[in-house]
């Protein structure tokens, strides 16, 4: 019985902080992994010990609509270098699995909605065999050390929870691939960390099986889409009627961005140079996520167009504005490629009689 209290309290986990480049010296204070204590001596009584308590509720979070982002407060700590987490020391490199990109678009759950992020990413997967503890002691020390960062878990639902998928275009197929979701065995927990530097998120998923961590630092890069000049707009709009523009918004929001004002520039050149021309500006969004609120958003970002259009001197008599959501793409849906291409603003050509 004391060869197995033993080798009970010595179980333990340890999360090393990862390192990046040549391994940079860590900061002075990282949060540390809870352990378990020394073994006892062999004259101490065993005990049943108590149930473990529940990792400690975060001091705030947001509601089921996920719009209190905004009112979390901002972790004054420092955080340990990005990807704030890293294999435990059992896993060694051949049992690592580990995807990443310097910028993507990913999706994590806020309130009860998805919610889209860009940025950069590391995810890590592991198996609980392998790292030699299990999915109680997996799931507790990394939603530890997730709070001890200053995360807070944002998420109220599960992906696989019906209200879910109800509140999110109803495709749970869809909605989990989005998220990295693997099955409905496993858990579910989004962390926000909003620091001075910017907003990161980790996102925990444990199954009986396996360790699925996502590292998130949200980040913006300059479009790679070549800038389409008022001539070409002319043209196209005196060929087909119509042109689409890629004009580049804040994530999930209609505030154009300032590597998009040169695009709305062109359409305003335009415009002043042919005086009788009218436009309808129309959004389009991808179809993931709700689809209610991609109309508003789509509608949203059109009248953002339109008024940065009327702040320069162009006649709102002339202008119109409409959102169509997801209901008119330009192709599938089916990659990050495609539904990139259906995430745009057209200018459509109005006769006027």
């Amino acid at each position: 019985m004391t060869k197995q209290l033993n080798a009970a309290l010595c179980l333990s986990i340890s999360l090393a902080f990862a390192l990046t480049g040549c391994k940079p010296k860590p900061p002075a204070a990282p949060v540390e992994a809870p352990v378990a204590s020394a073994p006892v001596a062999a004259t101490v009584t065993p005990v049943v010990p108590a149930q473990p308590a529940a990792a400690p509720a975060p001091a705030a979070a947001v509601n089921a609509a996920g719009d209190d982002l905004d009112k979390i407060a901002v972790i004054t700590k420092a955080l340990p270098p990005f990807p704030f987490i890293d294999y435990p020391g059992t896993v060694v490199g051949s049992l690592q699995r580990t995807e990443a990109s310097d910028f993507d678009q990913l999706h994590v759950i806020v309130g009860n909605k998805l919610h889209t992020v860009e940025g950069r990413f590391r995810k890590t997967v592991f198996d609980l065999s392998d790292a030699k503890i299990s999915q109680f002691q997996a799931q507790r020390d990394y939603s530890k050390a997730a709070l001890d960062m200053g995360g807070v878990k944002v998420n109220t639902v599960n992906p696989s929870d019906d209200a879910f998928a109800n509140a999110n275009g109803g495709d749970s197929y869809a909605l989990n691939k989005k998220l990295g979701y693997g099955h409905s065995s496993y858990s579910y927990e989004a962390y926000f960390l909003p620091t001075p530097t910017g907003r990161k998120w980790l996102v925990l998923m444990v199954s009986d099986s396996a360790v699925h961590m996502i590292a998130i630092e949200e980040k913006q890069t300059a479009s790679s889409v070549k800038m389409v000049t008022s001539a070409v707009m002319q043209s196209e709009l005196e060929s087909k009627g119509h042109i689409a523009l890629y004009i580049n918004f804040d994530t999930d929001k209609a505030a154009i961005r300032p590597d998009g004002k040169p695009a709305v520039d062109e359409i305003a050149a335009l415009l002043k140079k042919e005086t009788a021309l009218h436009l309808s500006v129309e959004g389009h969004t991808d179809n993931v996520g709700d689809k209610a609120r991609n109309k508003t958003l789509s509608r949203e970002r059109a009248q953002a167009v339109v008024q940065a259009l009327v702040s320069d001197g162009i006649d709102g008599t002339r202008l119109s504005s409409a959102g169509h959501g997801s209901d008119k793409p330009l192709t599938n849906n089916n990659s990050d490629e495609s539904r990139a291409k259906n995430r745009r603003v057209e200018l459509v050509k109005v006769a006027r009689g």
